[in-house]
């Protein structure tokens, strides 16, 4: 896989720090502390960016909580609690009844076994996808342990830091997170199976278990033949014989030691759940190691404003109204609303003011921080007509929408209502929007 340009490299927890110091900068939560003081003569790009992230931490607080629980929202801490209560839980899950009596079928076991066997199958399935299905099952409960740990202290300011760092996360680092969710889930598994291993021999220590079979819809040679197909490799490892078909027809009025039949099904659980899945954690850990530098795109929009920031120069943008002429007092608030909105001194270009229309967007030349689309919220928003107006301005530049309150004149509910619909359309478009709100 090619680097993007101006990559930056950093360890996995590095990289975590930065993106969520970065997510949090684009959604605009958090104001970057000024470090032009504190730079070292030689610092790098990357050194840079790691000072600013450490610096903003450092003075928020509640993101600094936030950061104290990287671990369990980039996968790596949910098996600490993970692992004990699946042990747990398997021990509970046992194949002996009350009674002193074990069904040689032991359904909870089978079923245990048909589970992992299904597991293998959907693992190897040819043309699978790459982790992607269990990857976003893991970032939506990575999500949500995220809004856990906003409701838990991190206040509600950064509700929406977690959901967008671990998404970042995921797109930046896919195998690493699936690495390492897989490790966990595989990990979680075997000790689930070798609880219920551990819960059986438990349970046969202090009651004298007789083995017998009951079924409503099987027959002696029915149950004799399952029986084979699942336990044989137990047999032969072991050396405990199965019964024939007259033996196990027999078990149904006479009760038999279980022991042997204990020992069969422990060394199948063994040989079918627990060695595999402890293997395919090793494979995931290996995985894990292999990915344990992150790249991130160093020319993402908040680390160019970043490193602007600390060396002093201005953000490039360019002010594109739509649909309307704005006056020269809303340019004036819209400057410093950029200013507030970017951290920095922006160096704003007006264009010339163009109907909403794809086709009439004059190109962009140079290197902006933005493309700003200032607009009149008077105006329907229609995801038909403005949906394509804004892929075709992303095409050219970073995207932000300005929605002029003040220019469109009616009574505050219905100017409030119509800039909420705009909102809606542009969050599922993922845009970034501002207010520019209305003087008094």
């Amino acid at each position: 896989m090619s680097r993007p340009a101006n990559a930056i490299e950093l360890p996995a927890d590095q990289a975590a720090e930065l993106l969520l110091v970065r997510e949090a900068v684009a959604a605009d939560v958090l104001a970057l502390p000024d470090i032009r003081h504190r730079l070292p003569a030689d610092a790098d790009d990357n050194g840079k960016l790691m000072l600013q992230a450490r610096a903003a931490l450092e003075q928020d607080t509640a993101l600094a909580r936030l950061a104290d629980q990287l671990s369990w929202l980039t996968g790596s801490r949910p098996g600490a609690w993970l692992l004990p209560l699946a042990l747990l839980t398997g021990a509970l899950f046992s194949g002996l009844t009350t009674g002193g009596r074990f069904n040689i079928l032991a359904p909870p076991l089978l079923g245990l076994l048909l589970w992992q066997l299904a597991i293998y199958a959907y693992l190897l399935w040819p043309g699978q996808p790459s982790g992607t299905r269990p990857l976003a099952r893991g970032t939506r409960a990575l999500s949500w342990c995220g809004r856990r740990i906003v409701r838990s202290g991190a206040g509600k300011r950064l509700a929406s830091v977690p959901g967008r760092f671990i998404l970042a996360f995921a797109n930046a680092a896919p195998r690493l997170l699936f690495g390492r969710l897989g490790a966990t889930l595989h990990a979680a598994a075997a000790a689930f199976a070798l609880g219920a291993i551990l819960g059986i021999y438990w349970d046969g220590l202090g009651v004298a278990y007789h083995a017998y079979w009951e079924s409503t819809f099987l027959g002696p040679d029915t149950v004799s033949t399952l029986i084979a197909i699942v336990l044989t490799p137990a047999s032969l490892i072991t050396g405990i014989p199965l019964p024939d078909a007259n033996e196990v027809a027999a078990m149904g009025s006479t009760a038999v030691p279980a022991a042997p039949w204990i020992h069969l099904w422990a060394t199948t659980l063994a040989a079918v759940a627990v060695l595999p899945r402890l293997a395919l954690t090793a494979a995931a850990l290996f995985h894990v190691r292999r990915n344990a530098q992150v790249t991130l795109d160093g020319n993402h929009p908040v680390f160019r404003r970043i490193l602007a920031n600390v060396a002093g120069t201005k953000l490039t943008v360019r002010i594109q109204p739509l649909g309307y002429r704005p006056d020269p007092s809303t340019l004036e608030r819209l400057r410093g609303r950029l200013n507030e909105h970017f951290h920095g001194l922006v160096q704003a270009e007006v264009a010339e003011a163009v109907a909403a229309d794809p086709e009439l967007l004059p190109p962009v030349e140079g290197d902006l921080t933005r493309l700003v689309l200032l607009m009149n919220p008077a105006q329907t928003p229609e995801e038909e007509i403005h949906g394509p107006l804004f892929a075709a301005a992303a095409e050219q530049a970073d995207l932000c929408v300005v929605l002029d309150a003040g220019a469109y004149r009616t009574a505050p509910e219905r100017r409030q209502s119509r800039i909420a619909t705009w909102q809606r359309l542009l969050d599922t478009q993922g845009i970034e929007h501002l207010e520019l709100e209305a003087t008094p």
